[in-house]
């Protein structure tokens, strides 16, 4: 940022701050003052509003997204006090900066801005699937770049561990991320041995099992299977390559191995 970018709308401001745009801290500060907010000591929450990762979202749908979630930003105690343009449009969709003096504030108006902008989505595009990424309350410049981080993350983990989930804050799917860095970064070594050992009945049993939370009855009906044909393929594992889904520690291991070949399976779609 410099002098000339003074009369910035709120959404540029922060698209700036976001892509470290800025020469002179002091003047994004007494920006900030302008619009009506301490950058130092009011509390920031970037939420996100964004389509899959897999589709194509051209720049007059992510208009009409910003258009119908214009309303939501009466719910941030600062972001209705500011006349100006306050949704960024990110990659997939549009982004939002709530503004409050506490978190705890702010945590509480995210929930009631999330709600609205639920209704409108399904009102106004009930076909489209839209995510909402929530992340972290934050202050600062810094805070304000790793709070628009997170709520991008939030939907990004969220896509592959909880498919069926449209609200995804970032505290609740911060293990998620952890693992899905990992299994990006180390995914073949940690599962390869060990997936090749199992077949594919084997892999698909498994995997339905843990998404059944562990339940044998309704991993039998969901593969139109009996429970004793479910039973015997956990048999057929654990003599094979040592592993007892009736084991705390070998139950844990083939959970993980199963999560990860889907995210790299999932990964994989990508390229």
């Amino acid at each position: 940022m410099n002098q000339n970018s003074i009369n910035l709308s709120l959404a540029a401001y922060f698209n700036d701050i976001v892509l470290y745009f800025y020469e002179d801290t002091s003047l994004v500060e007494s920006m900030g003052l302008e619009f009506g907010f301490d950058i130092n000591k009011d509390i920031f929450l970037a939420m996100s509003f964004l389509y899959p990762s897999d589709t194509v979202v051209e720049y007059d749908a992510k208009k009409q997204l910003q258009d119908i979630l214009a309303p939501t930003v009466q719910c941030g105690p600062i972001n209705r006090t500011i006349n100006s343009q306050q949704f960024l449009l990110a990659d997939k969709g549009v982004s939002l900066f709530l503004i409050g003096p506490n978190k705890s504030e702010l945590i509480d108006d995210s929930k009631i801005l999330t709600e609205q902008a639920l209704e409108l989505i399904h009102t106004n595009l009930p076909n489209a699937r839209i995510r909402i990424g929530i992340g972290t309350p934050e202050t600062g410049l810094a805070g304000i770049v790793t709070s628009f981080r997170h709520a991008i993350q939030a939907v990004t983990t969220g896509e592959k561990f909880k498919n069926k989930r449209e609200v995804l804050d970032y505290i609740s799917m911060e293990i998620y991320s952890a693992i899905n860095a990992m299994v990006i970064a180390y995914g073949e070594n940690l599962i390869g041995t060990i997936i090749k050992q199992l077949t594919d009945e084997e892999q698909l049993i498994l995997g339905k099992y843990y998404k059944c939370k562990e339940n044998v009855a309704d991993t039998a009906k969901g593969l139109s299977l009996s429970e004793d044909e479910v039973l015997r393929c956990f048999e057929q594992i654990k003599n094979r390559i040592g592993l007892d889904v009736n084991d705390t520690e070998d139950n844990f291991k083939l959970n993980f191995i199963m999560i990860a070949k889907r995210v790299l399976e999932k990964e994989k779609k990508k390229r």
